[in-house]
């Protein structure tokens, strides 16, 4: 799971590279590679003007802490619509495995022309070089999703047989059977609640730092700092 993220170079220009430094945690050993997105939201209403702004793939990852930098460019302004509200947009980090997106974190990206009087008449084409951008470091929208880990994982529901008449006077009569009717609803008197484990991301602006993409496998994180 993905246990913290970092935003460096922001505020900065709109063209300037994003760069996120992004830690994990493995619980048990991967087979098939990890894989990061970097999706700049271009418009709300239309997935096609999404753009996958850089893709980082990990290969099969032992148990441990992790930590990398992920550098990415920005987003094309060719092809983003230049009667589109500007003012903000929103930028996903996208984990996956096996092609299952498993985490998503989201920022708000609030844009602004650098120069007050465009600010106060702002060009009828966007001019995206004399834009400024700021990332909403604060405010992450943190989303986890269930994934097929392991190829042997069971996907299909537990199917329980109708109980016959001679087993329905014995649960009557001992009061202890419970009928389940699928994995929804299993609530057992004999088990145990899973307990829930919640993601957290803390986030704080840095000075820009040097870095590239990491396209190979990276080493465990010595340390959670």
């Amino acid at each position: 799971m993905i246990s913290n993220v970092t935003v460096h170079n922001n505020p900065a220009k709109f063209l300037s590279n994003y760069t996120f430094e992004i830690k994990f945690e493995c619980l048990e050993q991967l087979t098939q590679e990890l894989e990061f997105k970097l999706v700049y939201v271009g418009d709300a209403k239309e997935d096609k003007q999404d753009q996958v702004l850089d893709v980082v793939v990990i290969d099969a990852v032992a148990p441990g802490t992790y930590k990398f930098v992920f550098e990415a460019p920005p987003p094309d302004p060719k092809k983003l619509p230049n009667d589109s509200d500007v003012d903000v947009s929103v930028i996903l980090l996208l984990a996956l495995y096996r092609n299952q997106e498993f985490a998503r974190v989201g920022y708000y990206v609030f844009t602004e022309y650098d120069d007050p009087e465009l600010r106060e008449n702002p060009p009828v084409k966007v001019d995206f070089e004399k834009l400024n951008r700021n990332i909403a470091v604060d405010e992450p929208r943190v989303t986890t999703f269930p994934i097929i880990w392991d190829e042997q994982q069971p996907t299909d529901q537990l199917v329980f047989a109708e109980l016959t008449e001679e087993e329905k006077k014995m649960a009557e009569t001992n009061e202890e059977l419970e009928i389940c009717h699928s994995l929804e609803n299993v609530n057992c008197a004999n088990d145990t609640p899973s307990e829930s484990t919640d993601t957290k991301i803390t986030n704080e602006p840095t000075a820009s730092t040097e870095s590239k993409t990491i396209n190979e496998p990276i080493e465990p994180s010595n340390s959670m700092d």
